[in-house]
């Protein structure tokens, strides 16, 4: 039943769907309806990454009553797109514990491999079914609030544009290698450490799911050729999920106190010498291997031996790469970090509003 609230201090129009497994989902999702609807919406699909409740409940029904009041990764690119451009927006809302992250749709979601680490709620296994097939099931998600809408009067494309920021622009590169027959285009954010490209191998190494498809026997790249993508992060951004082991770092501050160096994300960051070399270990093979959790050792260490160990030389190979294949894909970068690249706010709407009118509009009206 559709009824009014206010969505970050905006009147919006919000329809609750209940998780529906006859309709192929697990999971509960929002959908909201600005009351500026335009003439021609499109479904927006939000990449929302909750944060972890393991360690305050056990139960699937408490994890997905508190991940429903977290959407503080609803960006401003989300916002602007609903709130200011007049479409539809469905948040999802899929719990995640310390080290297990679904709304990366990683390696363990195209396997349907799930671990718990030992410093997590070990309770929170017992509910690792319901996440099998995940990216079905957003896909059956994103399929139910067409109809919805439909119900409502309001006619969307069958296909979505699906925006996400930092780990979300993970997922939404993910998505789209896995689903494109779902997706109109990806707008992906603060891209980091790397996003899933449809490519096989390159100089040697072999880039597998979710990095590339090499073990992805059924990639369609015909209709992943239909979707557009806008991709963009900061001049400045050392937030980089792909980064390989470093030793932690301490340094004196001007209190006189050691202090761990760390990113603007404060996560850990290593010892950068005078020379602008970030100090790096390798295993004895001579490969790099994973300082965090999101992408694997391997994956790790091809990312950064075939893209670099800069985030923004990575962001750079990766344009080339997708230009290469004839992908209709713009890349761009903007003064800042992870962290203040949206005071650029108006210019990356600016450019956004641009490539949907020239890569999205223009390219399905003259399909039609």
């Amino acid at each position: 039943m559709k009824y009014e609230r206010k969505f970050n201090d905006i009147l919006v129009d919000c329809i609750d769907v209940e998780a529906n497994s006859k309709g192929g989902f697990n999971f509960p999702f929002t959908l909201i309806i600005p009351k500026n609807i335009n003439d021609h919406p499109d479904l927006i699909y939000a990449c929302n990454l909750p944060d972890f409740y393991t360690d305050k409940y056990d139960s699937i029904d408490d994890l997905i009553k508190e991940t429903k009041k977290d959407t503080g990764t609803i960006d401003p690119v989300h916002k602007y797109l609903a709130f200011t451009k007049g479409n539809p927006m469905l948040i999802p809302f899929i719990p995640r514990s310390r080290d297990f992250r679904p709304n990366f749709l990683g390696k363990d979601c195209f396997f349907n491999d799930f671990k718990i680490s030992e410093c997590d709620n070990k309770n929170f296994e017992r509910y690792f079914p319901m996440y099998y097939n995940l990216a079905d099931q957003h896909k059956s998600m994103i399929e139910y609030a067409i109809k919805l809408l439909k119900n409502e009067k309001i006619y969307v494309d069958d296909k979505v544009i699906i925006s996400g920021y930092s780990e979300g622009a993970k997922f939404a590169s993910h998505l789209a290698l896995l689903h494109p027959d779902i997706i109109k285009a990806v707008i992906a954010g603060g891209t980091g450490g790397c996003i899933g490209m449809p490519i096989a191998d390159l100089e040697g190494y072999k880039f597998n799911y979710p990095t590339g498809i090499a073990d992805y026997p059924n990639f369609n790249f015909e209709e992943y050729k239909n979707i557009a993508f806008f991709c963009y992060m900061a001049d400045h951004d050392k937030s980089d999920s792909a980064i390989p082991y470093f030793e932690d770092y301490y340094y004196v501050g001007e209190d006189g106190k050691e202090h761990l160096l760390v990113d603007e994300c404060n996560n850990k960051t290593p010892y950068t010498d005078i020379n602008g070399n970030r100090h790096f270990i390798l295993d004895e093979n001579g490969n790099y291997t994973a300082k965090f959790s999101l992408f694997s050792d391997e994956e790790v260490n091809v990312i950064n031996k075939v893209l670099g160990t800069v985030i923004q030389d990575r962001f750079r190979k990766q344009e080339k790469i997708f230009n290469d294949l004839g992908m209709n894909a713009t890349f761009k970068m903007y003064p800042g970090n992870h962290r203040t690249i949206f005071d650029n706010r108006d210019q990356i709407f600016n450019d956004i509003d641009i490539f949907i009118e020239e890569s999205i509009n223009n390219t399905y009206l003259n399909k039609q």
